[in-house]
C-alpha cells in the first residue's frame, strides 16, 4: 500500500475528502482506501457474504433475479440505470456518490453518463467488491473509495447527488448512514435510496430480517427520517419487498462539517 498519488478523476475525488480522510488515505489495487484495516463491524451472514471474493463475482449475475423476487420484474439493468439517473436529476458535469456501490454496476455507468467533466465516486467497505468494481466498471470519470457509510470521508455539501441502491439494509446503523448522505449532499441536491420494505402480511418482514440477516424497513420509517432531516419533495414507490425513495435537500438547509460515527 502507498499514499495516494492523485491525478485526473482521482485528484478531483481526493479534493472532496475531509482533512482526516485525506491524511489517512492510501492507494491500493486501483481504489482509495480511507479505512485501512478498520472496517465497519460484520454482524450478519449477509454482511459476511458481501465481504467475500466469491460473492462479488456472482453478485452481477444474481442481481436481476433478486429484483424479480423483490417484486420489480419489469426493470432490466438499462431501465434501472435510466430510472435512477432521472430520479437523481443527473446532468453531465455533476458529482454523484454511489454509497454501497458493490461491484460498481451503477457507478461505472454514472461516470459515462456524466462525461469527462463529471465525477462518479463509488463507496464500499468490501475489498472484494471494490476489486470487482475496479476490474469491471472503471472509467475516466470513475473513482472508488473504501469507506464507512456511517462516517463518510467527504466534506459536507460536496456531491450534487447521492444514492444508496440495495445496500442500506446491510448497514449496521442505517439512520446514521442516512444522516451522512444528507450531510455530504449539496443544498438543492437529490438523494435516492433503493432498499427493503416490510410487506403488509404480518410477521413476514421480521422473518426475512431474522433469517436473511438484513434490515427490513417499515413503510414510513425512512421517509420519516428524511422529513426529520428537513428534506423536501419526498417521493416513495413500493414494489413487492422493495421501495425506492427520492428527495431533495433544500437550498437553505446546511449540515455540520463533521462525519458521523462508525457503524
Amino acid at each position: 500500500m502507498k499514499p495516494v498519488v492523485a491525478h485526473g478523476a482521482a485528484e478531483r475525488a481526493f479534493e472532496l475528502l475531509d482533512a482526516a480522510a485525506a491524511t489517512d488515505a492510501i492507494s491500493t489495487n486501483g481504489y482509495i482506501d480511507v479505512l485501512d484495516r478498520e472496517a465497519p463491524r460484520v454482524d450478519t451472514v449477509a454482511q459476511r457474504l458481501m465481504r467475500t471474493r466469491g460473492y462479488a463475482w456472482i453478485y452481477q449475475a444474481g442481481r436481476p433475479i433478486g429484483r424479480r423476487l423483490a417484486g420489480s420484474p419489469r426493470l432490466g439493468r438499462d431501465a434501472d440505470r435510466r430510472l435512477i439517473a432521472s430520479l437523481l436529476k443527473l446532468r453531465p458535469g455533476m458529482t454523484v456518490l454511489d454509497i454501497g456501490c458493490g461491484p460498481g454496476n451503477f457507478t461505472g455507468w454514472f461516470g459515462r453518463y456524466l462525461g469527462a467533466d463529471g465525477l462518479a465516486i463509488g463507496v464500499d467497505a468490501s475489498e472484494p467488491m471494490l476489486l470487482r468494481a475496479v476490474a469491471d466498471n472503471s472509467g475516466e470519470s470513475v473513482v472508488y473509495v473504501r469507506g464507512d457509510a456511517c462516517a463518510l470521508p467527504f466534506r459536507s455539501a460536496t456531491a450534487d447527488a447521492v444514492c444508496c441502491l440495495a445496500a442500506l439494509y446491510l448497514i449496521n446503523d442505517p439512520r446514521t448512514a442516512v444522516e451522512e448522505f444528507v450531510r455530504v449532499l449539496k443544498p438543492g441536491g437529490r438523494l435516492v435510496i433503493l432498499t427493503s420494505v416490510s410487506p403488509s402480511i404480518p410477521g413476514v418482514g421480521a422473518a426475512i430480517a431474522r433469517f436473511g440477516g438484513v434490515t427490513v424497513f417499515g413503510k414510513d420509517e425512512i421517509t420519516g427520517w428524511l422529513d426529520d432531516l428537513g428534506l423536501v419533495d419526498v417521493e416513495q414507490t413500493v414494489e413487492g419487498l422493495a421501495q425506492t425513495i427520492a428527495a431533495t435537500k433544500p437550498r437553505d438547509l446546511t449540515a455540520p462539517d463533521r462525519r458521523g460515527k462508525s457503524g
